[in-house]
């Protein structure tokens, strides 16, 4: 009996050790667990001021979009104003006659001109003939400037061609200045697409980690989880060999104590035989005696 008690005492040391080791681990993965939940939420945070951020660079590019498509609404209708007004000049100026300028004439030399440069262009000539016809090319072309330049000086003059030459220009400078302003727009609209760009990467990556931490916090709390059943087994396993020791002990107690009044009551014996056959005995031997009820 106390060899199993011994052995089950070596056993309980043994499963304390146990439960010491998992209280460790499962305490240790708790904390890691909690310093990953913290990460990820730190970083899910970050995230979500990264996507609102985003989110105004997007409503920003939006609304630029939308101010552009009505600036170039706007401005297709000044060069639609502008093509239709220039028309209503070239017809004032090929059909006003002007005082020593024949319309016609500048017509006759357009048309001797265009043939010219066909000739140029389509005809193989000798040295000769090239020189004759540059020459005369250059000499129409000349004459074809003089005479438009003069008409359009004579032109001036006349307060419709006057007023429409105003009208012209204010709408080729309307059309320039809205050109000019959708392609600032323009450039800041591909800026901000490539900060959008560069800011949904890196909430990317963000993102991310926050779900790498998050696995780790899952692992680590499962595993804290795995350490405390494991825990509560050993606890429950030390508990009941503790129950199976003081049970042991009771009994080996027990024992004892009967092993020892068993030697008593033969001792005891043997001294009241002593005492009855009239021999001495000693104080310590009457105590005896009174101890196992012989006195």
């Amino acid at each position: 009996m106390s060899d199993l008690l011994q052995e089950f005492e070596q056993k309980r040391e043994v499963i304390r050790k146990i439960v010491e080791e998992h209280v460790r681990k499962r305490d240790e993965a708790s904390q890691f667990s909690h310093e990953q939940a913290e990460e990820r939420d730190t970083l899910n945070a970050k995230v979500r001021e990264m996507r609102d951020e985003a989110k105004k660079k997007i409503a920003e590019k939006s609304e630029l979009i939308e101010t552009v498509q009505k600036l170039r609404a706007e401005k297709e209708e000044h060069y639609k104003n502008l093509s239709e007004l220039r028309k209503e000049l070239r017809k004032i100026r090929e059909t006003t006659d002007i005082q020593g300028i024949d319309s016609k004439e500048i017509r006759i030399k357009e048309k001797e001109l265009q043939k010219l440069e066909l000739k140029q262009q389509t005809t193989q000539l000798n040295k000769t003939e090239e020189l004759k016809v540059v020459s005369e090319i250059k000499r129409f072309s000349n004459e074809i400037r003089r005479l438009k330049k003069q008409r359009d000086t004579e032109l001036q003059s006349n307060s419709v061609v006057r007023e429409l030459s105003e009208k012209i220009n204010e709408e080729r400078q309307k059309g320039e200045g809205l050109k000019k302003e959708i392609e600032e727009i323009s450039n800041k609209i591909s800026a901000i697409s490539d900060d959008i760009n560069t800011r949904l990467q890196e909430l990317d990556e963000v993102r991310k980690n926050a779900d790498t931490f998050h696995e780790q916090f899952i692992k680590f709390s499962q595993e804290s989880e795995k350490e405390h059943e494991a825990f509560i087994k050993a606890k429950n396993d030390l508990r009941d060999l503790e129950k199976v020791i003081s049970s042991l002990r009771t009994k080996n107690k027990t024992t004892k104590k009967k092993e020892k009044e068993g030697e008593l009551q033969k001792k005891a014996t043997t001294l009241f035989d002593k005492f009855k056959k009239g021999e001495q005995l000693t104080t310590e031997d009457l105590l005896i005696l009174q101890k196992a009820g012989f006195l």
